[in-house]
């Protein structure tokens, strides 16, 4: 029996033709199937039926299908989940963030489709179809689950080897994970062999590389700052690390990575001060507080983003060249026209193109467009796209430059 034939698609649109249609195409392919129309149906389907891949349409009656899908994968690590419909630019960047395996654009190309599924089934996967229909026939509260396959005193492989019983998953499943993992991010260190997981649980590598466990702690839902203390790496150290990483293209850095146990002061009013009166701080303050930036940021959700200038991104430079630091406030994700400013008082924006990400000057075009206009001083040419095809993510508004060597 093909893998296909024993695999379960489980098809979410709110069109009934086009849910039809996929339906129909896919049992042809082979494929077991089942329906659902809306977000609630999809997150019934899943817990009862437990389908080996999800086609999801990215437009529903109750919500965007892209917003479910960390609860889909909190249910399943392994399901595939393909994302379909009419995708803006910022759709697809938001499914690639939170791992979905790729996306189809209405009208759908049954082959791509085709394609797409069998290779995610067949390559991507290997294990997850049988380990799927093994528990589809098990009875509720008898999941499967991994065995460790040795012993450790290592404290990360101690972490680790939880986990790994906690969720059920085996070596073979960290594998493919992985993989995944570093195809979405375009990271070929993201992949953990199944040889290396050996060694860093047994204890053989002690500190394994940033982007490995950046993979592990993502798939084993761990926190940075469990693996931080496992491995004796410090946050400030860990942060300046990925600070130093070569990077070719734009990214941005963790928020974690940045505010994890960094504190600032806030001042305790007295209980008799009058705020209504202009005076001194001091004379208002019964004494200061160390609040931590994860603590406050419960209240309100930080807007600032820590970005790096990748090696191959020149079209800020010289004023924020590779391998600058910059702060970038999200809510700052205007364009205004341009109206002949020099580059001294324009706006440097952090931008999704649908080439990468870039850090550029931008300024609104005719006809709905977005113009990107690199300094002069960079010698790149200027780009125009309509406005749908690029994401403003926000406004560039502190640079920290790169270390000189002379």
């Amino acid at each position: 029996m093909s893998r296909s034939e024993e695999a379960k698609v489980l098809v979410v649109d709110d069109e009934p033709l086009v849910r039809s249609t996929l339906a129909e195409a896919l049992r042809m392919w082979g494929y077991c199937t089942v329906e659902a129309a809306t977000l609630v149906e999809t997150l019934a389907m899943v817990e009862r039926e437990r389908p080996d891949a999800v086609l999801l349409d990215v437009r529903l009656p109750d919500g965007s299908g892209i917003t479910l899908l960390d609860e889909l994968r909190k249910r399943s690590s392994q399901l595939i989940i393909i994302i379909t419909g009419h995708l803006t630019h910022k759709d697809a960047f938001e499914a690639g963030v939170r791992h979905a395996y790729g996306y189809v654009t209405k009208p759908i190309d049954q082959t791509k489709l085709r394609s797409m599924l069998d290779e995610a089934l067949k390559s991507v996967r290997p294990d997850s179809v049988s380990t799927n229909r093994q528990e589809r026939r098990q009875p509720s509260g008898e999941t499967k689950r991994g065995r460790p396959q040795r012993q450790t005193a290592a404290p990360l492989g101690n972490l680790i080897l939880t986990a790994l019983k906690l969720l059920g998953l085996s070596y073979k499943d960290i594998v493919a994970e992985s993989e995944l993992l570093a195809k979405l991010n375009n990271n070929p260190d993201m992949r953990v062999g199944k040889s290396t997981l050996g060694n860093i649980i047994s204890g053989s590598i002690r500190q394994p590389g940033t982007a490995k466990l950046d993979s592990l702690r993502i798939i084993l839902n761990l926190s940075r700052a469990d693996m931080d203390v496992a491995i004796g790496l410090q946050p400030e150290r860990r942060f300046a690390k990925q600070l130093e990483m070569s990077r070719a293209r734009t990214r941005e850095i963790p928020i974690d990575a940045v505010t994890r146990h960094r504190t600032i002061r806030l001042p305790i009013v007295s209980d008799d001060a009058k705020l209504e009166h202009t005076q001194f701080l001091e004379g208002l303050v019964k004494r200061w507080a160390n609040v931590e930036v994860e603590y406050l940021s419960a209240f309100y959700q930080p807007h600032l983003s820590y970005v790096m200038v990748g090696d191959e991104d020149t079209n800020a430079s010289p004023v924020a060249p590779p391998g600058s630091r910059l702060l970038v406030n999200k809510l700052l994700n205007k364009v205004q026209p341009a109206e002949n400013a020099s580059f001294h008082e324009r706006e440097l924006f952090y931008v999704l193109t649908p080439k990468s990400f870039t850090c550029v000057y931008a300024e609104l075009a005719p006809g709905d467009k977005i113009m990107l206009v690199p300094h002069p001083a960079s010698g790149n040419l200027r780009e125009e796209f309509y406005s749908n095809e690029v994401t403003i993510i926000g406004q560039v508004v502190g640079v920290l430059y790169p270390a000189r060597n002379d």
